[in-house]
C-alpha cells in the first residue's frame, strides 16, 4: 500500500508562542494572559534533540514539544496553538535546517525554521523514530499502525518533510522500533533499532538497509539483548560503527569496518562498557558510553574511552536534581519511549548532553561526567520551572487568609505550596506518607484552606493511585497541618478503612474558627467533621458509593456523583439530604458507579458546581452535555451551553463574570477539535467569549478564583495557570 500525505501550502502565522513565560518571568509588555506557575518537571519526556541552531527541544507525553534558545535557562510550549494538535510526542528530529520534525500519536509534524509554528505532514500512525539522511533532503520514519502495534513499515521524505511516501519493504513484522540511525555519508544506509517501547516490545535487534529501506537485513552482533548502535563518524572510513549489549548480565561492546558485516568483540569481563554510545565528530577515536542498564544496583556510568575502545575510564555520575534531590538512583533511568529516545546529543558539540525519563530532563556540559536538572530553579530555597512541565495538577487552593499562600495538588508530584503568589513553589511531601515516593513526589487530589486561619490547611496525600477502585495498592491518607504543611496530624477516627478513595473536601466558612465542619469523600460516601476534621461521621450513603465532590453554599450542601445529585438545607447533617430531580437530557448518559480519575475515557457526569444565592451551574461532562443553570437551588435547570468536555464552572465573586471551562485531556487523552478551555461570560448565561490566551491546548480541568477575584487554573500539560493581568 503506498500512502502519500502532500504539505500543501505552508501557511506562514505570526510568532504566536515564541514566549510563554512563567509567572515569574511575566512581560508586562504583552496582553494579559494565563501564565504557568510550577515547580518544574513531572512529567514523561523523550526524544530530546539538540539543533545546530542552538535549539533543544524534547517531547512530552501530555503537553506537545518544549523548546529552548538558551541552553535549558527557559523553555516554551509547541502546541495546538501553535498548529501541532497532537500532544503526545513519541520521536523527534533535528533537521540542519533548523526546522524541527515531529513524530507523534498521530502522524508527522514538521515545524518552521523559528520553531513557532509546525504543520501536520502525514496523518496516520504511531511515529516511533526519524532519522534526517546524510542527504538532508532524504529523511526516514518508522511508524506504527497504532500506539501499541507491532508491524512497523517506513516513510522516506525527499523534499526535506514536506512530502511523505511509504517505502515497500521486507521489515520484519515483530519489531518495535525505537530508533533509528543514518548512514555518515549513502543517503540510502538506515538503520532500525527494536527493542522495549512504552506500549509494546519488540525484540532487541538491529537491522541495516542499503537500498533505501526497501529490503533489510540484521546486523546487528547478535550476541545477547541489543542496548544501541551507533556511527563513529571516522573521515577516514565512514563505515566504523560501534554496538552495545548485554548478554546473561554482561556487558558486550564490538566494533565493525563495514557497517556491520562483521564485528570485532571489544568485550573485556567487568571492564566493559555497555550503554548508549556517543559519538564524537572531531575524534572518532574518543568514544563515550553511558551505562543505563544498571546491572550493579541503580548506579549508572559514563565510560570513556580515548583510543576506540582499547582503554576505558569509568566515570561514577554527579547528579544534581533540583527539587526532588535526586541523585542517579531516583532521577535518572530510561525514558519511557526506549533506550533509542532517552538521550540526545549533537555529535559536532561532543560536551552538552540532554538525558530525559519518567519525570524530569538533565543537561550536561562536559561530555557527560556531571548533570544538573533543567526543569527547575532554585528561588531562595524554593523552586521554580524553567517552563519544561508536562504535569497534571489536580487542584489548586488560594488562601483566603493570606494573599500571597496557595496550595497545589498534583498527580505524581505531589502536595506544593507557594508563599508568594505562586512565583515559587515548596515542596510538602513527606516519606511517612508519600510511600514509594520517598517524599520526592505523590498524588494529592483534594485540598482545602483555612478561610480565617492562615497556617490551618487540610489534605488528601497519598503514594500510588493505582486500582484504586478496589484498595489502593498505597495507603491514602487525610492530613492536616497546624503550619502550613510543615508538619502533619493525619485524621482517620470515624472514616472508613481501608480507604479507596478520598477526595472532594470542602469546609463551611461560617463554622467557628476552631471548630470547622468540613465535608468529605471516602470510598464514594460523604463524611461530615463538626470538630476540624478530628473525628467523622457518614451523613450521605451514596447509592452506588460514586460520590465525587461536595460543595458548600450559600444554597446549601451538595454532593455530586454520576449517580444523581444530592442537596442538604441543614449543613449536610444524617437525615437532610434530598437526592435532585434532573432532567433526562442532563442525565443520559450517566454511568452509575464510575470515578472521573480512574474511569477518565468514559466517565460521564456531573464534576464542578458554582453557585450565588439560588443560583447554581452545573458543569457536566458527557457528549452533547455541557454548562447548566438552575435559578432555583437546583430544583430546575437549563442547559445554557453545550460541550462535550465541560470540566468546571467558578464565579468571580469581584466581577460577577462566569468562567467555564473545557478539557479533552486529563491525566490521559490528548486534544479534540471540540476541547474549548476556558469561557467567560459577564453575566452568567450568554454571550460567550473565549479566555485562552497563553494555552498551548486549550484544556482547562479546573478554576479556582479567591474572593479578591485572582484567577487560578489547571491546564493538562502546562499545569498551574495564573491570570496575569497588564493594563
Amino acid at each position: 500500500m503506498y500512502r502519500l500525505f502532500a504539505l500543501g501550502i505552508f501557511l506562514c502565522l505570526l510568532n504566536l508562542c515564541a514566549c510563554q513565560p512563567s509567572l515569574g518571568q511575566a512581560d508586562t509588555a504583552k496582553p494579559s494572559q494565563w501564565l504557568a506557575s510550577n515547580p518544574g518537571g513531572g512529567g514523561a519526556f523523550n526524544s530530546p534533540v539538540l539543533g545546530n541552531e542552538n535549539y533543544w527541544a524534547i517531547g512530552s507525553d501530555l503537553g506537545g514539544v518544549y523548546i529552548s534558545k538558551d541552553q535549558g535557562s527557559s523553555w516554551y510550549v509547541l502546541g495546538a496553538e501553535a498548529g501541532l494538535t497532537a500532544t503526545h510526542i513519541a520521536s523527534l528530529a533535528s533537521h540542519p535546517a533548523g526546522f524541527l520534525l515531529i513524530g507523534t500519536d498521530n502522524g508527522l509534524y514538521r515545524s518552521n525554521s523559528e520553531l513557532t509554528e509546525a504543520l501536520q505532514v502525514y496523518d496516520l500512525g504511531y511515529v516511533s523514530a526519524l532519522v534526517v539522511s546524510a542527504n538532508s533532503q532524504v529523511i526516514y520514519a518508522s511508524v506504527h499502525p497504532s500506539y501499541d502495534a507491532l508491524t512497523p513499515y517506513l516513510l522516506r521524505s525527499s523534499d526535506g518533510g514536506l512530502s511523505w511516501q511509504e517505502i515497500p519493504s521486507d521489515l520484519p513484522t515483530k519489531l518495535r522500533i525505537t530508533g533509528m540511525r543514518a548512514h555518515p555519508v549513502d543517503a540510502d544506509g538506515v538503520w532500525v533499532i527494536s527493542g522495549q517501547g512504552r506500549f509494546n516490545e519488540g525484540p532487541a535487534e538491529a537491522y541495516f538497509s542499503s537500498n533505501g529501506g526497501r529490503n533489510f537485513s540484521r546486523l546487528d552482533p547478535q550476541q545477547g539483548e541489543l542496548t544501541d548502535i551507533a556511527y563513529a563518524l571516522d573521515p577516514k572510513n565512514p563505515n566504523l560503527i560501534y554496538a552495545s549489549s548485554v548478554q546473561e548480565g554482561q556487558a558486550k561492546l564490538f566494533k565493525s569496518l563495514d557497517t556491520g558485516f562483521n564485528w570485532l568483540d571489544l568485550s573485556s569481563g567487568e571492564t566493559t562498557p555497555s550503554g548508549i554510545i556517543l559519538a564524537n565528530a572531531s575524534s572518532s577515536a574518543h568514544l563515550r558510553l553511558i551505562d543505563l542498564e544498571q546491572r550493579n544496583g541503580k548506579d549508572s556510568y559514563l565510560w570513556e574511552s580515548p583510543d576506540a575502545g582499547s582503554s576505558w575510564t569509568k566515570h561514577p555520575l554527579q547528579v544534581s536534581g533540583g527539587w526532588s534531590g535526586s541523585d542517579e538512583v531516583w532521577g535518572m533511568g530510561y525514558s519511557f519511549q526506549g533506550l533509542g529516545q532517552t538521550i540526545g546529543y549533537d555529535p559536532s558539540k561532543p560536551n552538552t548532553i540532554l538525558w530525559s525519563n519518567s519525570q524530569f530532563v538533565y543537561k550536561s556540559t562536559d561530555g557527560g561526567k556531571t548533570w544538573a536538572d533543567t526543569v527547575s530553579k532554585s528561588v531562595k530555597g524554593n523552586w521554580r520551572s524553567s517552563g519544561i512541565d508536562n504535569v497534571v495538577p489536580i487542584v489548586v487552593e488560594p488562601s483566603e487568609a493570606d494573599p500571597n499562600l496557595v496550595y497545589a495538588g498534583y498527580m505524581d508530584m505531589g502536595l506544593w505550596r507557594s508563599d508568594d503568589g505562586g512565583d515559587s513553589w515548596i515542596d510538602l511531601n513527606t516519606p511517612a506518607y508519600s510511600h514509594n515516593w520517598l517524599g520526592n513526589g505523590g498524588n494529592t487530589l483534594s485540598v482545602v484552606a483555612d478561610p480565617t486561619r492562615a497556617d490551618v490547611v487540610w489534605a488528601q496525600v497519598a503514594g500510588n493511585l493505582e486500582n484504586c477502585l478496589s484498595p489502593c495498592e498505597e495507603p491514602l491518607h487525610l492530613l492536616k497541618s497546624n503550619d502550613r504543611g510543615a508538619n502533619w496530624l493525619e485524621l482517620s477516627t470515624g472514616l472508613p478503612q481501608p480507604l479507596k478513595r478520598l477526595e472532594g473536601l470542602s469546609l463551611a466558612p461560617d463554622s467557628p474558627s476552631t471548630n470547622r465542619w468540613l465535608y468529605a469523600v471516602a470510598n464514594g460516601d460523604v463524611y461530615l467533621s463538626q470538630n476540624d476534621g478530628n473525628s467523622w461521621t457518614q451523613v450521605l450513603d451514596c447509592p452506588n458509593n460514586d460520590c465525587l465532590k461536595t460543595f458548600y453554599t450559600d444554597s446549601g450542601v451538595y454532593a455530586l456523583s454520576p449517580s444523581g445529585i444530592w442537596r442538604s438545607w441543614q449543613g449536610g447533617v444524617t437525615g437532610s439530604w434530598q437526592e435532585l430531580k434532573l432532567p433526562e437530557s442532563m442525565t443520559t448518559g450517566w454511568t452509575a458507579g464510575e470515578h472521573w480519575l480512574h474511569n477518565s475515557w468514559t466517565f460521564v457526569g456531573p464534576l464542578d458546581l458554582a453557585a450565588r444565592n439560588n443560583e447554581v451551574w452545573l458543569a457536566v461532562k458527557g457528549a452533547g452535555k455541557g454548562l447548566y443553570h438552575s435559578s432555583d437551588a437546583g430544583e430546575t435547570w437549563t442547559k445554557l451551553k453545550e460541550d462535550n468536555h465541560a470540566r468546571s464552572v467558578e464565579l468571580d465573586a469581584v466581577t460577577l463574570e462566569l468562567l467555564f471551562a473545557s478539557s479533552s485531556a486529563l491525566q490521559a487523552g490528548g486534544y479534540e477539535k471540540d476541547s474549548n478551555g476556558v469561557f467567560i461570560s459577564q453575566n452568567g448565561q450568554n454571550n460567550w467569549t473565549t479566555l485562552n490566551t497563553g494555552l498551548a491546548y486549550p484544556f482547562a480541568t479546573s478554576i479556582s478564583i479567591s474572593e479578591r477575584g485572582v484567577r487560578w487554573l489547571i491546564s493538562p500539560g502546562q499545569g498551574v495557570m495564573k491570570w496575569q493581568t497588564n493594563n
